[in-house]
């Protein structure tokens, strides 16, 4: 969103990269990249985060972007004309309005989030997944029921964060109407 043309760019060929790529690409990136960066071990969970961190990010912020394209031209003059800065404009005039629209793509991108995580036993990060793994090749029975159990966890907490998400969503239609 920055007018700065030394921002932007640079900032835009990075999250069209990262968002071009697998994010099982990127984890094996951080897991091999970040050590020789900061010259020393880094934990696999720590390159797991920081790999999540960054395909989450990218994503992120072009839903923040669209959010706030989406906001009318209107509104930004209108706050530009009562001689708010450029700053508080967009916090207190497009943001919050904007934040509506974003909900819907925010509460996506969690969800897949969650689901990705699954991708962490990659690297050897005793995740979900992974420890039903571990667990069904230890006893060697009921492999369908415990990766039935690890499918009805991961759909609880997607679940519950579509219903949040649905609930916010109802709130704010709602304070906005008042």
């Amino acid at each position: 969103m920055s007018q700065n043309r030394f921002v932007k760019y640079p900032v835009l060929a990075v999250v069209n990269c990262i968002r071009g790529i697998p994010l099982l690409m990127v984890i094996f990136w951080m897991y091999f990249l970040l050590p020789a960066f900061m010259g020393r071990v880094v934990p696999e969970s720590w390159t797991v985060i920081a790999a999540l961190t960054v395909f989450t990010s990218a994503y992120m912020s072009q839903i923040v972007q669209a959010g706030i394209e989406a906001i009318p031209r209107g509104q930004l003059e209108a706050g530009l004309s009562t001689g708010l800065s450029r700053t508080r404009m967009m916090v207190f005039i497009i943001l919050p309005q904007a934040l509506r629209n974003m909900i819907p793509s925010f509460v996506n991108q969690l969800v897949s989030l969650i689901k990705d995580t699954s991708l962490a036993f990659i690297v050897g990060v005793a995740e979900l997944t992974h420890v039903a793994t571990q667990v069904n090749n230890r006893t060697m029975i009921y492999p369908a029921q415990i990766f039935l159990f690890i499918a009805v966890i991961y759909f609880i907490l997607c679940f519950m964060l579509t219903s949040y998400s649905r609930w916010l969503e109802k709130r704010l239609a709602y304070r906005k109407a008042i």
